[in-house]
C-alpha cells in the first residue's frame, strides 16, 4: 500500500445468511389457505378500545401542544430551537460510508506526518549544515 495511493480498495459486501430477503410470502406460494386468527367479540372489543385509547392520547398531547404554544405566544416567549439533524445525520452514517470516512482519516493523518517529518528534516538540515 502506496502512502499517497488515491485509489479506494475494494472490500466484499458482508451478506446476511441468518435473514430471508424474498418478498414473497411463503403462504401465497403454496397455495393453501392461510390460517384464521379466532376473534372473538372480545377480542374485537379490546382492540377497538386500544384504538380508542390511542386517539385520545393523541389529541390529548395535541391539546396540550396546542396550549403550550398560546402561552408562550402570550408571555412573548420564543420557543426553544430545533434539535436539528446534525447529531442525527453522524448517527445515521451508513457502515460503509463510516469506513470510508476513517480509511480516509487515517490516510490524510499519515500523509500530514510524512510531510511534517520532511519539513522538520529540511529545516534541521538547513540548521546544521551551515547553509
Amino acid at each position: 500500500m502506496s502512502l499517497f495511493s488515491s485509489r479506494p480498495k475494494n472490500r466484499r459486501r458482508r451478506s446476511r445468511s441468518g435473514k430471508e430477503t424474498s418478498w414473497i410470502d411463503p403462504d401465497s406460494t403454496t397455495g393453501g389457505k392461510s390460517p384464521r386468527r379466532a376473534t372473538t367479540p372480545k377480542q374485537k372489543e379490546h382492540q377497538l378500545n386500544a384504538q380508542i385509547g390511542a386517539v385520545e392520547s393523541f389529541l390529548a398531547k395535541h391539546h396540550a401542544a396546542e396550549v403550550k404554544r398560546d402561552y408562550m405566544k402570550r408571555e412573548n416567549i420564543l420557543p426553544p430551537p430545533d434539535q436539528s439533524s446534525h447529531r442525527k445525520a453522524k448517527r445515521k452514517m451508513t457502515l460503509a460510508a463510516r469506513r470510508r470516512y476513517l480509511a480516509e482519516r487515517n490516510r490524510n493523518g499519515l500523509r500530514f506526518l510524512a510531510l511534517f517529518c520532511l519539513a522538520c528534516g529540511i529545516g534541521w538540515w538547513l540548521i546544521f549544515s551551515g547553509v
